[in-house]
């Protein structure tokens, strides 16, 4: 070997010592950063109040869980427990199939998973905030956060909001009740009142039928006898003129001056006249006197169509033509009825509100100058002996109400009271049981006929009242009340 190569091996060898030398220093440069990684990571997990787990996965298979210590694991024996039951629901707890299923879900999409989960140790249910992070193709970080005071808070509110929720709903509860009692307060008030205003004014109607019923019997008991005394003194003048038939002058000149022949013919003509009148106002003090009931507070066995027919009659002046008024036609289809077990004075003010209503609507329909419709009215087989001699449309094309009884099933007796009235819109049919509800202008009614017609049918008879209408064509009210109380 010559002095040449000896030069280049010194050299290479010097180089290669140089490479070296770089290489330690380099390597235990790498060394101190991994010990002050080691010592940071070591610092962070001795800070960390959370449990921390290495868990190895081979084949979908649990193989190994490595536990790291922190620093809540060294101070709070509890936390050392859960940590235990922590490793061990992985091999064989509840939760196993779940906490796998996991694991292996952030492994194969290598994506952080996060959930929450529940431990419970010395009675007591801890909640954990699972992170699980993917390490490597078989192991992953588990991080799981004791979230059991935010749980508990969560708990908390969401009991305090249920709480409050619940307190909302019985104060909602409470004003709503409130507003039912007190508009059941104003509509019992209505009607106290309106029954107030019945009973005196039925003391009122009683008080004047007997006042007049006295006089008028006065009447009617000495219209006989005064025609029998007319009929005595007429033949002892017949008698006279017979026997003297040449008068003197003053005699004759009385005689012409009264027309005595005409006194003759008109006096029983107007004695039948008073006796007719007499016996109307007979038969209005008796219809009012069965209308009002006053003396009868208790259910009665009666008889439906008298107490029509009685309401009726108290409305004639309504239903008959006049000056400044049209007739109304008055159809009735009775069917044979039983007596019924009711309150007749309410039952006759159900008649008089829903026939006063008719009324009401066959003259705003006759005001509006409307053509009456025959629908309603041509559907019922209606006896019409007792009208002029008229085809059903002709009928049914004037101010009529319809008036039909019928049994059902043996139990029940329905009345039905049918106009070709204005009838009512569907808005209009849906408020006209409530109380204070009217179309009325002010003035002209109190809103309470049909409500309290409801509260007698339903509450005080156990019945039904419908009502059955359309706009320009009429109106049906159906009255079912068992036949016995």
């Amino acid at each position: 070997m010559n002095l040449h190569d000896s030069q280049e091996d010194e050299l290479r060898l010097i180089k290669l010592n140089q490479r070296l030398q770089k290489e330690i220093e380099t390597r235990k440069l790498l060394e101190q950063k991994l010990r002050t990684s080691e010592a940071q990571m070591r610092a962070i997990f001795e800070a960390m109040s959370d449990i921390v787990l290495v868990i190895s996965i081979n084949n979908e298979l649990l193989r190994n869980v490595e536990i790291i210590p922190t620093n809540n694991l060294c101070l709070h024996k509890n936390q050392t427990e859960l940590v235990t039951q922590t490793v061990e629901q992985f091999f064989q707890g509840e939760n196993t199939r779940i906490w796998l299923e996991k694991v292996l879900q952030s492994l194969n999409t290598q994506q952080i998973v996060n959930f929450d989960y529940s431990l419970s140790w010395d009675n007591e249910e801890y909640w954990f905030a699972a992170s699980i992070s993917p390490i490597s193709n078989s192991q992953v970080l588990w991080v799981a956060r004791d979230i059991s005071e935010r749980q508990a808070a969560l708990r908390e509110r969401k009991r305090v909001e249920e709480a409050l929720k619940k307190s909302e709903a019985q104060e909602r509860q409470k004003a709503q009740e409130l507003e039912k009692t007190l508009s059941e307060l104003k509509i019992t008030q209505a009607q106290l009142l309106l029954s107030e205003k019945m009973a005196s004014l039925g003391s009122l109607v009683a008080g004047i039928a007997h006042e007049i019923n006295n006089p008028t019997n006065f009447i009617y008991g000495n219209i006989e006898p005064a025609k029998n005394y007319a009929e005595d003194l007429l033949q002892l003048i017949s008698l006279y003129q017979q026997h003297y038939p040449q008068a003197n002058g003053e005699i004759s000149q009385k005689i012409e001056e009264i027309d005595l022949d005409f006194i003759a013919e008109d006096f029983f003509e107007l004695v039948n006249s008073m006796n007719t009148g007499a016996i109307r106002i007979r038969r209005i003090v008796e219809s009012l006197r069965k209308f009002s009931h006053l003396d009868e507070a208790n259910s009665q066995l009666v008889d439906i169509h008298t107490e029509i027919d009685n309401t009726l009659y108290l409305l004639q002046h309504r239903l008959q033509q006049t000056s400044s008024s049209f007739q109304i036609r008055i159809l009735k289809k009775y069917t044979e009825l039983p007596k019924i077990e009711c309150y007749p004075s309410q039952l006759n003010q159900v008649f008089m509100n829903i026939l006063a209503n008719a009324i009401d609507a066959l003259e705003e329909k006759n005001h509006k100058k409307a053509k009456l419709s025959p629908k309603l009215l041509s559907s019922l087989n209606i006896d019409n002996t007792d009208v002029s001699v008229q085809t059903s449309v002709e009928i049914s094309s004037i101010p009529t109400i319809v008036i039909c009884t019928e049994i059902i099933n043996s139990e029940k007796v329905c009345i039905r009271i049918i106009d070709n009235g204005i009838g009512m819109t569907e808005e209009v049919k849906k408020c006209i049981f409530d109380p204070f509800f009217s179309t009325k202008s002010v003035g002209k009614g109190t809103g309470m006929g049909l409500s309290v017609s409801y509260q007698i049918i339903v509450e005080n008879h156990h019945g039904q009242l419908k009502c059955v209408s359309t706009r320009e064509e009429g109106t049906e009210f159906l009255i079912t009340i068992p036949i016995g109380q």
